[in-house]
């Protein structure tokens, strides 16, 4: 049992618990408290490796990531600040376009193909974001979107995915 005067330990964040939707922020506002030669180890039950490359995307040079378990049902990371960078990260989701706003038998089309992650999961999830009821998007990435999909049954969002003949995927999202 655990001694309520006993301080908290900040050098392990346990991920597992949390909802999907708000790991990442979480984990950012970890991160936005380390000083520089600090870390904390993240703990989660699936490889967090669309993190990483938010983290690359966002504080190139300013992180090291290291695996300390990898799997197949705990993924421990030690994550150290490096150097300073801004405590918000410097890439935000893009605006969402207007045509998520369109008529509700609207499709929408969301081309990734050739982007860098987590630069596609981005722009799709901020596509969903402005989804109205009855529409659908049509998400086209270079690679089976396999860390999307568990973002997709967070919020709700029905989806359904093809290869094509290129190597390509095809996703179609709708609110369910």
């Amino acid at each position: 049992m655990n001694n309520p005067s006993e301080p908290m330990d900040l050098t392990h964040f346990d991920v597992r618990v949390i909802p999907c939707r708000q790991k990442h922020a979480l984990i950012f506002q970890r991160w936005s408290l380390l000083e520089i030669g600090e870390h904390f180890v993240l703990i989660n039950d699936h490889d967090p490796v669309p993190l990483y490359y938010q983290f690359a995307a966002q504080f190139p040079g300013a992180f090291n990531w290291e695996y300390l378990v990898a799997g197949p049902d705990e993924f421990r990371v030690k994550i150290t600040r490096l150097a300073a960078s801004p405590a918000t990260p410097a890439i935000v989701p893009p605006a969402k376009p207007a045509a998520a706003t369109a008529p509700a038998a609207e499709s929408i089309d969301v081309d990734t193909r050739g982007l860098e992650p987590p630069e596609p999961m981005m722009r799709i999830l901020a596509a969903v974001e402005g989804l109205a009821p009855g529409a659908t998007i049509r998400a086209q990435t270079d690679r089976n979107p396999i860390h999307l999909k568990a973002e997709l049954d967070a919020r709700g969002i029905r989806h359904a995915s093809n290869e094509t003949c290129d190597g390509s995927w095809i996703t179609t999202l709708s609110r369910a």
